[in-house]
């Protein structure tokens, strides 16, 4: 392993952490272009679902994190043969993949197998509600950021969001939970807390280490462990010819997942190099307001009076979030 060397690494050419107003500029952009791709990529993975099977929950999550693999190992080869920083000190090692561990079994593999359960309309925003919560608590003793007045009443617009926007659920997720036993519905809901929780901690991990490393170098054994570990457990739990039968659809469209959380997941990497986990975690949560205007706007679903109130309690609670950053 290569340790901190003078050579600037290709992203930090790309993105060198400014100050001021221009570092949370940069910040909020890379945090909204996280939000649009977190959509994209919960739309896929809804699509790919299949209710009650952990297995299948599985081999989507093996899928999902091959983009993100090759993405990072590309920047990684290309930094080391540079001269550049490339991997983390040996000392960080254990707790990324620890970190890693945390969110591909605790968040990923749990969020699909949530989808599948609940749908999309109520997975993510109990999911966002535990990394809200989450995100603070362990930001605060583990990074020492601040939880401010004005934080607590951004985030209780935005938590005030989360609920009335799962209230707006689209018919698919309302047939799901139609169909859905008592048991699985309940089920749903505590996988999907699980994994809000899992990506809450990770995201401190990730801000904790992107401060003073290349994003590539904090998150490439993060997307190691995820295609590593998923397949071997996929490998290990499903029959080779239940495997082999996965269509050609079926993967293009995991795979196309994969390729939008990639550019979400190193979106909120930078993002979190120049925000704190909170600010960065309010400003992904405006994903539940454009899954939901993308169900009214491409999928001709109703304007309801939960969609049009959730979306204005995201929009106050962003706001209340820039203003505390500029002040």
């Amino acid at each position: 392993m290569s340790e901190v060397c003078d050579s600037p690494s290709v992203e930090q050419e790309i993105v060198t952490p400014p100050h001021g107003v221009a570092q949370a500029w940069i910040g909020v952009t890379f945090g909204f272009i996280a939000a649009v791709g977190y959509t994209a990529a919960n739309i896929a993975l809804r699509e790919s679902a299949r209710p009650g099977d952990i297995d299948w929950s599985i081999w989507i999550t093996a899928h999902k994190a091959v983009p993100a693999f090759i993405l990072t190992w590309s920047i990684v080869l290309t930094n080391h043969f540079r001269g550049a920083v490339a991997f983390p000190p040996r000392k960080l090692i254990l707790p990324l993949i620890c970190t890693g561990l945390a969110m591909q079994f605790g968040g990923n593999m749990m969020f699909q197998y949530s989808l599948g359960l609940i749908g999309l309309a109520m997975t993510v925003p109990i999911c966002f509600s535990m990394i809200l919560t989450g995100g603070a608590v362990a930001s605060r003793f583990f990074l020492g950021e601040p939880i401010t007045g004005r934080t607590l009443l951004a985030l209780a617009f935005l938590m005030g969001a989360v609920t009335i926007l799962s209230f707006g659920a689209g018919e698919a997720s309302q047939a799901i939970l139609t169909s859905a036993s008592g048991g699985e519905i309940a089920m749903g809901i505590t996988v999907a807390m699980i994994a809000g929780t899992s990506y809450g901690v990770s995201g401190v991990v990730i801000r904790r280490n992107v401060r003073n490393l290349p994003v590539s170098a904090t998150l490439f054994l993060i997307s190691t462990t995820g295609l590593v570990g998923m397949t071997l457990a996929a490998v290990l739990r499903i029959p080779m010819e239940e495997l082999l039968a996965t269509t050609p659809r079926e993967t293009g469209i995991m795979l196309l997942a994969g390729f939008f959380n990639a550019i979400a997941f190193y979106s909120i990497g930078f993002a979190y190099r120049h925000l704190p986990v909170n600010q960065v975690n309010m400003i992904n949560t405006s994903q539940i307001a454009m899954a939901s205007l993308a169900g009214v706007l491409i999928f001709m679903e109703p304007l309801t009076f939960w969609l049009i109130s959730g979306v204005i309690l995201t929009m106050i609670g962003l706001i209340l979030m820039e203003r505390r950053q500029q002040s």
